[in-house]
């Protein structure tokens, strides 16, 4: 593996980690864990940027790390601070759904807005976590700014099907046509006469 994937991986392990710490009620230490994790995650972006020949395997293990950490560190939130759920529930699910749809879609997520998104989400969990206050603003205006990535994303990935499928559908028509030949089993007919030389009459005298 390279060294953008062990970082990955490392962001990977950091999430198990850090669990214990939150189940004890270490809200701050959980902070300086995330931004720990949130590190790995802008080297390993780095690293792949300057590699010649960059992986799509490597790519692949940079968004689920990224997935788990982003649902991992909600978890951590919620178990910290439990009316985070009570008082956005709804907003929570809609941005959780839209989330989904988005990883569904299979678009790989670096757009701006999603960058945007995460950095939002990323700030407001480190303000939560080391200052020990949730500010309900600075949660509304990151998961808004997720729904509208995510929405992105899917909408980006249904205009991809649907121009992939009228590219086929203009190739299929741009394609020769086998003629469709009518053939004839029997022969033209020729008509002869039955004589060449013409039948006279005569007239005796």
């Amino acid at each position: 593996m390279s060294a953008a994937d062990w970082l990955s991986v490392t962001r990977l392990i950091l999430v198990p980690l850090i669990w214990p710490l939150v189940l004890d009620g270490h809200g701050r230490l959980v902070g300086f864990g995330l931004i720990l994790a949130g590190t790995t995650d802008a080297l390993d972006g780095y690293l792949a940027r300057r590699s010649s020949r960059p992986s799509a395997h490597g790519a692949r293990l940079d968004a689920v790390a990224d997935a788990v950490l982003m649902v991992s560190a909600g978890a951590w939130l919620q178990v910290l601070h439990p009316e985070i759920l009570r008082h956005n529930l709804l907003l929570l699910g809609v941005a959780a759904a839209t989330y989904a749809g988005s990883l569904v879609a299979g678009v790989s997520p670096k757009q701006l807005s999603s960058k945007v998104a995460g950095a939002s989400l990323y700030t407001f969990a480190l303000v939560t976590l080391l200052v020990g206050v949730y500010y309900p603003l600075l949660l509304e205006v990151a998961l808004l700014v997720l729904i509208a990535a995510s929405l992105e994303t899917m909408t980006r990935a249904a205009t991809n099907t649907i121009q992939a499928r009228g590219n086929a559908s203009k190739q299929r028509s741009h394609n020769p046509q086998a003629s469709n030949e009518v053939g004839s089993n029997g022969s033209a007919t020729i008509s002869r006469p039955t004589s060449t030389a013409p039948i006279t009459t005569e007239i005796g005298p």
